[in-house]
């Protein structure tokens, strides 16, 4: 960040409005650890989560028929079994990274005020805390502009889960390895995806932060605001705070974004179908728990701060869109989205898979 001659700030990112470390020690004060258990309880979901996680990303792979994906993801994927806080850190590094990319349209004014700082660490704070405790796993690009991915898997969650619902604790772990696997090689199969998300992304919150009517709060407040209101907001109900501020283009960006977020969760539900009880005797309870609960993948940092305009398009349609098209052209056919940003589903084809078939000429 370098300082103009009037005391100024140039080339000032939404990044340098959040008091990083603040927000996660907040974060972790605010956070429960997890379940209280003896230390072997602990030490045993860990191992469990580890070996299933080597299982994991082969198994997916002969379900999709994504395997020079899984070779690929296989060299290239970090497995990190870890409790809140370390999910914290690592969802912090994401949105730190995502909001590098969006001007500060507040930089000529000078710094950020005291006041507004706190607002804005403490949003990022909530959103942090509210994530680290309720996803089961997660996978984040590698970062650092090192290739491939990271597979985190959040301990004492599925020990929460599994103690209690009474879930069988070696099916649980090998589900959510699985689930996030499907998501490591979304990522290996297209490269450009993270890009390509983050690029939409930044757009909706540049414009999100833009110069803002009389009365309405300054970028980086307005954003802490969206951040608050999505945290307390009911399903299906899209912030106003969020939409009212965006444009006919960016309201497409953030439908095309909910649309891919939809393909991506309901494709790992594909993927999850293919799984019979000979390989997880208790896969039909496990469907019945969480398959309409999405407590491995609801709760991530990327659908937190779109919105919940993200969650109108519902997760089950996502999976009947992955359903649609591998039924009439199976796997084969459906890993033609993954090779290039124009193979994405529009949002209009997301309830509508034979569009999409036949856009693409299968």
């Amino acid at each position: 960040m370098s300082r103009q001659p009037d005391g100024g700030t140039a080339g000032r990112s939404a990044a340098d409005g959040v008091d990083w470390e603040g927000a996660l020690r907040l974060a972790r004060v605010a956070t429960p650890a997890g379940p209280q258990v003896p230390g072997a309880a602990r030490r045993g979901v860990v191992a469990l989560l580890r070996r299933s996680a080597d299982d994991a990303i082969p198994w997916a792979a002969r379900i999709t028929g994504l395997s020079r994906a899984a070779r690929e993801a296989a060299d290239t994927t970090r497995v990190l079994v870890v409790d809140r806080v370390g999910v914290q850190r690592a969802n912090a590094a994401f949105l730190r990274t995502l909001m590098g990319r969006v001007p500060d349209p507040d930089a000529q004014h000078g710094l950020l005020a005291p006041a507004s700082r706190r607002l804005v660490s403490g949003a990022v704070a909530g959103l942090l805390g509210l994530v680290s405790a309720r996803v089961l796993g997660q996978v984040l690009p590698a970062g650092d502009g090192a290739p491939g991915s990271r597979m985190l898997l959040v301990a004492p969650n599925v020990l929460e889960l599994q103690r209690s619902r009474d879930l069988d604790r070696l099916d649980l772990p090998a589900w959510v390895t699985l689930h996030e696997a499907a998501h490591v090689l979304q990522l290996a199969a297209a490269p450009w995806l993270t890009g390509h998300l983050a690029a939409q992304v930044s757009e909706v919150a540049t414009a999100l932060m833009r110069t803002p009517g009389a009365g309405e709060p300054r970028g980086l407040t307005r954003l802490a605001r969206v951040l608050r209101a999505d945290a307390s907001a009911r399903p299906g109900e899209p912030s106003a705070l969020l939409t009212d501020r965006l444009g006919a283009a960016e309201r497409e960006r953030l439908a095309a974004v909910a649309a891919t977020i939809a393909l991506l969760e309901g494709h790992a539900e594909a993927v999850l179908d293919a799984v019979e009880p000979s390989h997880m005797p208790s896969v039909h309870r496990l469907r019945a728990v969480l398959g309409h609960s999405h407590e491995s993948a609801a709760g991530t940092l990327l659908e937190r701060v779109l919105g919940v305009e993200a969650k109108q398009m519902q997760y089950a349609d996502g999976a009947a869109f992955v359903r649609g098209v591998v039924g009439r052209v199976g796997h084969a056919g459906l890993n033609v989205v993954w090779r290039a940003p124009g193979n994405l589903p529009r949002p209009e084809e997301i309830a509508r898979p034979a569009a999409w078939i036949e856009r693409m000429g299968l």
